[in-house]
């Protein structure tokens, strides 16, 4: 789907400079509604880890930042800035004034993959594709509420976001457990890949955001995964030009290449998510960027490996 960034970075968004929206409340409740999800995934990490995990404190700022969401290993803290996220929502819904075009797309690269399924799969029935966007595009559904579509995005997006930073503070209570404790199995390996936490993150925030939706068991909410392959394919060539020399790239590689791994594992397990993930979050704590990898190009030159036409 090459020509999806170009058409989108074509568009012309019909945006609204303000609108009502209690983003205080809405960025509290998904904080809550994230911990309450969570509660058991974390319970198994600190048990399997031995971690004394705290959870973060959040905050919330008028301002923008470069981020919607960051987070302080300092002040253990999550901070998410409004303006930055009033910024987000005027993006997404652009990107909705077009969405029959991007239906389209979509349904040519899944005809290019050999999807046999029939187009009312990705059509109505409450699923709209919103977006992410570094270098590359990558298009992730949500149940959107036509009674308020400004609020619904709002929630898909810190919601999507929140995910993200708070695997920072897990990964960030692992990687504190490992330093003191010189008996964890596996210690040096895991000490040695510290830098690729935003590649965590990254691909956590993509399993968690499915599952915390239900879209893993639904048709048409894990069939974005499998248009993002090809471009995650396409984004390894881009990684390698880039370290040969031949041309200068400016890429966010441990973050994209964390979507693309995410959009794997969404694509591999579907409705059996949420069976296994506790081995999908030790494969996650050990991931690494040669990994990753080798994941993205195996599955984007066999995607009959992933694909089932019966789906």
């Amino acid at each position: 789907m090459d020509s999806t960034k170009d058409h989108i970075n074509d568009m012309t968004y019909n945006v609204k400079d303000e609108f009502s929206l209690n983003l205080d409340k809405i960025i509290e409740d998904e904080f809550e509604k994230a911990f309450e999800i969570l509660e058991e995934i974390i319970e198994y990490i600190k048990r399997k880890y031995g971690i004394d995990y705290k959870i973060p404190e959040l905050k919330m700022v008028e301002d923008g930042h470069s981020y919607i969401g960051e987070y302080s290993e300092i002040e253990n803290k999550i901070s998410f800035f409004k303006k930055s996220i009033k910024r987000e929502i005027n993006r997404q819904l652009g990107f909705l004034n077009h969405k029959e075009e991007i239906k389209r797309l979509i349904y040519e690269e899944l005809k290019s993959l050999g999807y046999t399924g029939s187009i009312s799969d990705i059509q109505g029935r409450g699923i709209e594709y919103l977006y992410v966007t570094r270098n590359e595009i990558f298009l992730y559904p949500s149940y959107i509420n036509k009674g308020d579509i400004i609020e619904a995005i709002a929630r898909a997006f810190i919601r999507f976001i929140m995910f993200h930073e708070i695997w920072h503070s897990i990964d960030n209570s692992i990687m504190d457990k490992l330093i003191e404790d010189s008996t964890i199995k596996g210690r040096y390996y895991l000490l040695t890949i510290l830098k690729n936490r935003e590649l965590r993150a990254s691909a956590f925030q993509v399993v968690m955001y499915y599952l915390a939706n239900g879209l893993h068991k639904d048709v048409r909410g894990y069939i974005a995964a499998y248009v993002n392959i090809p471009l995650c394919r396409n984004f390894i060539e881009k990684i390698d030009i880039m370290k040969k020399g031949s041309i200068k790239m400016k890429l966010n590689i441990p973050y994209e290449l964390g979507l693309c791994y995410g959009n794997i594992i969404v694509a591999k397990y579907r409705s059996s998510l949420e069976e296994n993930i506790d081995k999908i979050i030790d494969d996650l704590v050990y991931l690494d960027e040669k990994r990753a990898i080798e994941a993205i190009r195996y599955y984007g030159d066999n995607p009959d490996k992933l694909l089932d036409n019966r789906i």
